[in-house]
């Protein structure tokens, strides 16, 4: 059945993780008088695209010819780190094509349906791509709106308080939630090419940001400090992982820290900036309230993830507030803690209408 070789593809296309960010992760299956006889995925940015893993995979060759490619995303048709796919196939005498969704990329945006049909190949693409754009919702946004993919997480008391707060009125942190809290935040960091805090919530709590409690690569640390005056002694300075630093005092880089000079203080500017220059495709925000409630006061945020843990604080720092437009919709029992997660509607809406 078809289904079940394109849902193979997505399998395939989830083990790329973020080692191809912020290109997309996509997995190819080739089926020969319905057995598989080869299969690929997109390991690593340079690296051979899933289309060519999979031709590579295949013993017999000669099999080809009387096959089926399916590809989770429509094979590309132009020059990039590598050649194109579309010609692969085409190469390879491949009659038959199955593409989970066209590719948004302007320099792909059906070229490569076209050029295969154009060479006798059949060519078809599922009647609802939707679930395959939603797998690849991160490559969407990057290619469509030229920003990162931008997730949203806090954790809040039942009383909404997102930090305690010090008689002097300073945030001052405070466990809120439990273990399997924190191992389903490091599974959200493990999704994400980069994290972002605000200057004081690395002062305050001087975090790790790390996936030490999930298996998967550390994300990029990235922290707003306009004036680079955080202490060199934090964790995100010493652990020996990456930071960058976006500040107006760019000071020297190191092989972990390296620092970015906004072109201007405006959050659209910087993401686009964090995408085009550093070509960071996906950031999950992990606070403070102020950097949370600019995300959200300004719509620059696709999903959010909301945490309620058992923590009394009797007087703290308020969570993030969220607009009447933006319901989170699931809600699941982590451990002792509950967790909100909602999607924005424009997500929805640019998946469908692109």
């Amino acid at each position: 059945m078809p289904e079940q070789y394109l849902q193979r593809c997505l399998q395939l296309a989830a083990l790329g993780q973020t080692s191809v960010e912020p290109n997309p992760n996509v997995g190819s299956v080739i089926v020969h008088e319905g057995r598989i006889i080869g299969e690929g995925y997109h390991t690593q940015i340079g690296a051979p695209h899933a289309e060519v893993e999979a031709v590579r995979s295949v013993e017999d060759k000669s099999l080809l010819k009387n096959s089926t490619i399916y590809v989770s995303l429509e094979p590309c048709s132009h020059f990039g780190k590598t050649p194109p796919c579309a010609d692969l196939i085409i190469r390879h005498q491949i009659p038959h094509v199955v593409i989970g969704c066209l590719d948004p990329n302007p320099k792909v945006a059906g070229n490569g349906v076209n050029r295969l049909r154009e060479a006798g190949v059949q060519v078809d693409i599922v009647e609802d791509p939707f679930p395959f754009k939603w797998f690849l919702r991160k490559f969407f946004v990057n290619q469509i709106l030229k920003r990162p993919y931008i997730s949203l997480k806090w954790a809040e008391t039942p009383e909404g308080y997102i930090a305690a707060k010090s008689p002097e009125g300073r945030p001052q942190p405070v466990a809120i939630t439990g273990k399997e809290s924190k191992a389903f935040t490091h599974s959200l960091r493990a999704f994400h090419q980069a994290i972002l805090i605000g200057r004081t919530t690395a002062e305050v709590d001087n975090p790790q940001l790390t996936t030490r409690n999930f298996p998967g690569k550390h994300p990029l640390r990235i922290v707003f400090d306009k004036k680079a005056q955080l202490n060199k002694e934090l964790h995100l300075f010493q652990d020996g992982h990456d930071t960058l630093l976006i500040s107006n005092e760019a000071g020297e880089h190191t092989e972990t820290l390296r620092y970015m000079k906004p072109a201007k203080w405006k959050l659209s500017a910087l993401l686009t900036q964090l995408y085009k220059e550093e070509k960071v495709g996906s950031i999950l925000v992990e606070g403070g309230a102020r950097v949370l409630n600019d995300f959200i006061d300004q719509g620059l945020y696709d999903e959010i993830y909301q945490f309620i843990g058992n923590a009394y604080i009797p007087s703290g720092i308020y969570g993030p507030l969220l607009p009447d437009d933006s319901p989170l919709d699931f809600q699941q029992d982590i451990g002792k803690d509950q967790l909100f997660y909602g999607r924005s509607k424009k997500l929805e809406e640019l998946l469908r209408k692109n």
